[in-house]
């Protein structure tokens, strides 16, 4: 058990009146190793990347990083981590090397090693040429760049990545990729990442943990969970996923025909036995 990097016990998060958030989750990520969470908008993904990074609190349960736990030693948890969250923390309004300068001082880093660890940064996200440049400046990659550089200036063994390419168009997704893979393979870095791609999830993580409701639902291997799921899939796609499309979503999966499903933004991926079959009675239950 001295290989984990993260462990969660039955951890629980409401919000007033009574919204479980996080209901009694269980995960486990080795060290070394890409998790990727999978699941729709209000699954609890970010809720729980939030309370394991110290970012918000939690009701019940228990969550221990870098062999801390975030209850009583949050100081410690914070040192041993970075943190990209889904809406950018870099300043607009400064260059690139103001923001990770500024990022250096909040970890108490020496003046020298926040110089060096820019060079190593710049150059290693390809930012060498912007560096010196208005962040306002930037594209949408170079911003994530960005963001992934600042939450890696103190040298954390864990990151966790909220949604980190959502908003960028397929070419900066897959360079985006590029660069967590790396991070893991060169580096030995322990990577949590949230998402609702299905390809980011099975070209970048070790395990996937598919997460509903504020409950991990299945963990395993991309290649397993594929093969674990045989027949036809059936894709319906929503302008918006409310609570029509989430209510829509629930009485499917009651359906006997149903054996899996999946949300890749706003599409529903449904897995049964035959589709020809069953698309029919799938409308009917839309139609209601």
């Amino acid at each position: 058990m001295t290989n984990l990097a993260i462990q969660i016990k039955g951890l629980t998060k409401i919000y007033p009146p009574d919204n479980r958030a996080v209901d009694t989750l269980d995960l486990e990520i080795k060290a070394g190793e890409i998790m990727a969470l999978l699941g729709p908008n209000g699954a609890g993904k970010s809720t729980t990347i939030r309370a394991a990074s110290t970012l918000c609190g939690f009701d019940e349960g228990k969550v221990v990083v870098a062999g801390f736990d975030v209850d009583t030693h949050s100081l410690e948890v914070r040192q041993a981590i970075g943190v990209v969250a889904q809406q950018t923390g870099i300043d607009y309004f400064l260059t690139g090397r103001e923001n990770m300068v500024l990022q250096g001082h909040l970890y108490r880093m020496k003046k020298s090693d926040i110089n060096s660890r820019i060079e190593e940064l710049a150059s290693y996200f390809e930012l060498d040429s912007s560096i010196d440049n208005l962040v306002s400046t930037y594209s949408g990659g170079m911003r994530r760049k960005l963001d992934i550089a600042c939450a890696l200036i103190h040298r954390p063994e864990i990151l966790f990545l909220d949604e980190p390419t959502l908003g960028l168009d397929i070419k900066n997704r897959k360079i985006l990729w590029k660069h967590i893979d790396k991070l893991n393979k060169e580096f030995g870095l322990t990577i949590l990442l949230t998402t609702h791609y299905l390809e980011e999830a099975d070209n970048l993580s070790h395990q996937v943990a598919i997460i509903n409701n504020g409950k991990v639902q299945v963990v395993d291997t991309p290649d397993a969970l594929k093969n674990s799921i045989h027949g036809d899939s059936i894709t319906v796609s929503f302008d918006d996923v409310g609570k029509n499309e989430q209510a829509f979503f629930h009485y499917a999966q009651q359906q006997p025909y149903i054996k899996g499903s999946t949300w890749e933004d706003n599409k529903l991926h449904l897995y049964v036995e035959d589709g020809g079959a069953n698309v029919a009675a799938l409308m009917a239950i839309a139609a209601e």
